[in-house]
């Protein structure tokens, strides 16, 4: 039952290609049967607006003119007599969703918590089916065109951060139906990075059955030691001034997994602030399959150069998540009675983990496959289960929601293989790479950010806000005996107390660290901290709390509301939400350096970021985080104007991702977010359940307008392109659901 599959489907899409053939010569006059009477429309489900959203998640990936399917069946166009397109297939795609055939994505439905699955829901193949059965109307001209993603010759999510590609070419030669290809490649590095993110891009994806890559650690280098900050379980009577335990972690020893590609395969981007380690002077080991398909014509040679492209931490504190891996078998030899029975292996993860990732690698033998987890408290778990493997379609599985890993749990792969009556020994690949990221949170350094240009080297400025420049020495009001290096460029910079993003700014006790208290909006509350020279740190490394206070009569005394403050990843500064009101009156307490010290801050009015370069004091104002203050927008009344100016800022993101304006990419997403917001609001006339549609499309909004925030302030193309993905979905399904 399990190899009939396969082959049926291709029978299927192979009856319906020799149709679309003798459709096509029929309207070029070359044959004599007369041509079939239009279908009679019987739907309002369309090509265009219902059906093309849906292909182009799930089919098209695959089904473009390059893709991994057969050239012929190209699935990015409505399609007309010249150039058949989906509308000609429309038959054979509704039998390929009714009987599960299609999309490729053989994991029983029980276990399918995978953010990368391609099984639709039912209501997504209902809409498909609709259509085909309602005549498989074509709908409006202006979403005819192919995505852009498969008419471009370009990188998915941009151009990486590195690309690896082989040095020479791999031959799959006229009748030959399978290759290899496999080579270790110097990587340039400067200095130790890390991997957030991969694409793998096969020349000829209708040819390439698999591409893989390791990472070889430098030759004759020693394991690499990272501080990492141990988590430890709530104890409400642990002193709150102990600091946290760390341990000196010890990499594992390599080669390290990097991840692979399978037909179909999206690029793959590791959790926010997750990362692999590449260490400078790593080779990275590609290997790339081959394997013709069954209806493929062998006659010709294919010449292939496919590569690989990374995606690296932009700065040292982007990263706090080690990601590493395992692998649990190898090769497996299948002999005598035993063959017939099932085959496990299996690793033990020895540390507080989170699993995010398998990657099995099995041959084609195999008939089904399962993980399970097995707990240290006793407990199993089935995380993944594949009834009838396929063969044609293998898959990596990325968890949706990362699994929670105690020391000694072990994940085990089960499979059973299919080998008939063989009597020779067969060896057959089974192996499972499992990701997983380490609890313990690394230990990250104070990042010190270089200035564009060096303060003003004359003087120096006197502590206080906005204070008054005095002459270098001992003289004119400077401190006796103190004197400044004219030739260090800091030399002013660590006395210069004006704010850089228009706060208040206090000198710690500790005369070293400074802070700048801001107040962009009312209701947000952000604390930057630099170093002596004005530098700023790593936020992560600090904390506190926002206090209000307020006399009560009753007892005659101060009641103290406090407000925690927490570092926003790919931020320079501390965040507390607190009371919007001004004027408005607080202290700070803040952890500095093992000890809580009291800021006193007062503002009557919202704070104005000075603009990048601007000049203060003789130096130079880096640019740096923006304030999310944004020009006044007018929201409209009417539904479709507030619709039309949405899609007015959805194009604005989309135009400054390809310009990388990242610092003002907020703007027009956190404006098409407001404009979301109001739409809760004009919600009359439509359906209960078209209201809840509508309700999870704007939250999809929002909540992408925040990830393209902080995407911006990383600027990271990448993760940029997957949050504007989200955004234009949720956009376009309110201009569905509310448009006129």
């Amino acid at each position: 039952m399990r190899r009939k599959r396969a082959t049926q489907s291709h029978r299927r899409f192979a009856a319906a290609a020799a149709t679309v053939a003798l459709a096509t010569l029929t309207l070029t006059g070359i044959a004599t049967e007369p041509a079939p009477a239009h279908v009679r429309i019987t739907t309002d489900i369309n090509f265009a607006d219902d059906v093309r959203p849906i292909l182009r998640r799930y089919c098209m990936p695959c089904h473009n003119p390059k893709g991994s399917a057969p050239d012929y069946i190209d699935l990015t166009t409505y399609g007309n007599d010249a150039k058949p397109g989906a509308r000609a297939w429309a038959v054979a795609i509704e039998e390929e969703l009714l009987t599960g055939s299609m999309p490729p994505w053989t994991a029983d439905a029980r276990y399918d918590h995978f953010r990368n699955s391609r099984r639709m829901s039912q209501q997504e193949i209902d809409i498909v089916v609709a259509w085909v059965q309602g005549g498989g109307p074509q709908g409006p001209r202006r979403n005819l065109p192919p995505p852009p993603e498969f008419t471009r010759e370009e990188w998915v999510l941009g151009v990486p951060d590195l690309v690896i590609e082989p040095t020479a070419e791999t031959v799959v030669a006229s009748g030959q139906h399978a290759a290899l290809g496999r080579e270790r490649l110097a990587v340039e590095l400067e200095e130790d990075t890390w991997v957030t993110g991969y694409e793998f891009r096969p020349q000829h994806p209708g040819v390439v059955y698999r591409m893989a890559a390791w990472v070889h650690e430098p030759e004759d280098a020693p394991p690499e030691l990272l501080e990492v900050e141990v988590q430890v379980p709530y104890d409400p009577f642990r002193d709150e001034d102990e600091p946290e335990p760390t341990r000196m972690r010890t990499g594992r020893p390599g080669p390290h997994f990097l991840g692979q590609w399978l037909r179909g395969d999206d690029p793959v981007l590791l959790p926010d602030g997750a990362g692999k380690r590449l260490r400078r002077g790593s080779t990275i080991e590609l290997v790339v399959e081959y394997r013709r398909r069954p209806n493929d014509d062998s006659r010709t040679e294919i010449r292939d150069r496919s590569g690989l492209g990374l995606f690296l931490a932009q700065t040292e504190d982007e990263v706090e998540l080690w990601v590493e891996g395992q692998q649990a078998g190898g090769q497996l030899t299948l002999k005598g009675r035993r063959a017939a029975r099932p085959q496990t292996a299996s690793l033990t993860i020895t540390e507080r983990a989170r699993l995010i990732g398998l990657h099995p690698h099995v041959g084609d033998l195999i008939a089904t496959m399962e993980v399970q987890i097995h707990f240290p408290d006793g407990r199993t778990q089935t995380v993944l289960y594949v009834p009838e493997y396929d063969p044609e379609f293998p898959a990596s599985y990325l968890f949706e929601e990362a699994v929670h890993a105690p020391p000694g749990t072990r994940v085990e792969l089960i499979g059973s293989f299919d080998v008939g009556k063989a009597k020779n020994p067969i060896v057959q690949p089974f192996a499972l790479h499992v990701d997983y990221e380490l609890d313990d949170h690394l230990v990250l350094p104070e990042i010190f950010v270089p200035r564009n240009e060096p303060q003003s080297r004359g003087g120096m400025l006197a502590a206080g806000l906005g204070g008054t420049d005095l002459p270098v020495g001992g003289e004119g009001g400077a401190t006796p005996g103190f004197a400044l290096n004219p030739a260090d460029p800091n030399a002013a910079a660590h006395m210069d107390h004006n704010p850089l993003h228009g706060g208040q700014f206090f000198m710690a006790a500790n005369n070293y660290h400074h802070l700048e208290g801001a107040l962009p909006q009312p209701g947000e509350f952000r604390l930057y901290v630099y170093d002596d020279f004005k530098q700023p740190v790593d936020p992560r490394n600090f904390g506190g709390d926002v206090v209000f206070e307020a006399w009560n009569e009753e007892t005659e005394s101060w009641d103290e509301t406090r407000y925690p403050m927490a570092p926003l990843i790919g931020s320079q500064y501390l965040v507390s939400e607190i009371p919007e009101e001004l004027p408005s009156e607080f202290f700070a307490h803040v952890w500095l350096a093992g000890e809580q010290q009291r800021y006193d801050f007062y503002f009557e009015e919202t704070t104005v970021e000075p603009p990048a370069g601007a000049s203060r004091g003789g130096g130079v104002i880096r640019a740096g985080p923006h304030s999310h203050e944004r020009p006044p927008m007018t929201i409209p009344e009417d539904r479709n104007a507030i619709m039309a100016l949405m899609a007015n800022k959805r194009d604005r993101v989309r135009t400054q991702i390809e310009n990388g304006e990242w610092l003002t990419l907020y703007v027009p997403a956190f404006d098409a977010r407001d404009l979301a917001e109001v739409l809760l609001d004009r919600l009359v006339g439509l359906s209960a359940r078209q209201r809840g549609q509508v309700r999870q499309a704007i939250g999809r909004v929002m909540q992408s307008a925040a990830e393209l925030d902080r995407s911006g302030d990383l600027a990271d193309r990448a993760r940029a392109q997957r949050a504007f993905e989200r955004f234009d979905s949720g956009v376009r399904e309110l201009e569905d659901l509310l448009g006129p």
